[in-house]
């Protein structure tokens, strides 16, 4: 199933530099996110994780994957760009497609 332009622009989410963050990240998102189709995109060095309309990242679920203790700034030392706005707190970031969206 093809996409057009403006469902491609529904899709959202962080773009992050190779390693354990985004091998994490992968994990964690498809915990955070229940139900939603999780798209992981490889680049050559980093890879493009993204869902329709939202994309929620959780302390929590992150810290899990990694086997350690977890904080947002190491996600964002590692992400170099995004689709969407961000909403970023101490405990979940969240990419979402439109500005209303909280």
């Amino acid at each position: 199933m093809t996409t057009t332009p403006s469902e491609e622009a529904d899709f959202v989410g962080p773009i992050i530099t190779v390693g354990e963050i985004a091998d994490a990240a992968v994990e964690a998102a498809e915990l955070d996110n229940p139900g939603r189709e999780i798209r992981v995109t490889p680049g050559p060095s980093y890879i493009r994780l993204e869902a329709r309309g939202e994309i929620v990242l959780s302390v929590v679920n992150m810290s899990e994957a990694l086997g350690r203790p977890f904080v947002m700034g190491e996600l964002e030392k590692n992400m170099p760009g995004f689709a969407g706005f961000i909403r970023m707190g101490s405990d979940s970031v969240k990419f979402v497609a439109s500005k209303a969206n909280k």
